[in-house]
């Protein structure tokens, strides 16, 4: 009876143990949406988290006669719209991160973002950001705190506002999570869920490169 008891209470201080390194590392988006203001958003699909994920699959390329799978006209911090298609046809790939300002792994990684963009140029790729927290041109607080993470970060790439079905077209359960979109406007393999280095991210991106 001891045995089985020790067994128990064993398995019971695991789960808690796990449960709270999940309640530290992630933040569910109704958390964001109590910072900036009620109402229906977008972002409140989406979550925070710190981890990465298994990242066998990220070699994975989409079939070259699927149909394009992201298109959209968003709206980037001052107020310009703008067309996927402007963006992805003039690169290989385009990182896609998303990224919230309630989130602290969001805005750790930004620097390395911005390295990896720098680096990307020669490579015919680049990075832009999607601010998920955002519900709308006229959540003003939102927009500003964002301007102001990106000036202190020192993000200069392209960063745009959530649009209507930005989570059926990225299907993130968490943030940041960075998708690869080609040319055509293809999800390129698996996504890359969780903060990473530009060395992570930038042999994820010549991996993909190499199997095009």
């Amino acid at each position: 009876m001891k045995k089985k008891i020790t067994s128990a209470s064993a398995i019971f201080l695991l789960m808690l143990l796990i449960a709270s390194m999940i309640f530290i590392t992630a933040c569910s988006s109704t958390q964001s949406a109590s910072t900036s203001g009620s109402g229906k958003n977008s972002s409140e699909s989406a979550k925070t988290t710190e981890g990465s994920t298994d990242s066998s699959n990220n070699e994975s390329i989409v079939d070259a006669e699927a149909e394009p799978s992201v298109s959209f006209a968003a709206t980037d911090l001052q107020g310009n719209t703008v067309r996927s298609e402007d963006i992805f046809s003039k690169n290989k790939l385009t990182m896609v991160n998303l990224w919230g300002t309630f989130c602290g792994p969001c805005i750790r990684e930004m620097p390395d973002l911005e390295e990896l963009n720098r680096r990307l140029k020669d490579k015919e790729c680049a990075v832009i950001g999607v601010v998920v927290d955002v519900m709308g041109v006229n959540d003003s607080r939102t927009i500003q705190a964002a301007e102001e993470i990106l000036s202190n970060t020192g993000v200069t790439y392209l960063n745009l506002l959530p649009w209507d079905g930005i989570f059926d077209e990225f299907p993130a359960q968490f943030i940041p999570t960075s998708y690869l979109v080609d040319a055509e406007g293809r999800i390129v393999g698996e996504p890359a869920v969780g903060a990473r280095g530009s060395d992570d991210y930038e042999a994820l991106i010549d991996d993909a490169l190499a199997a095009e």
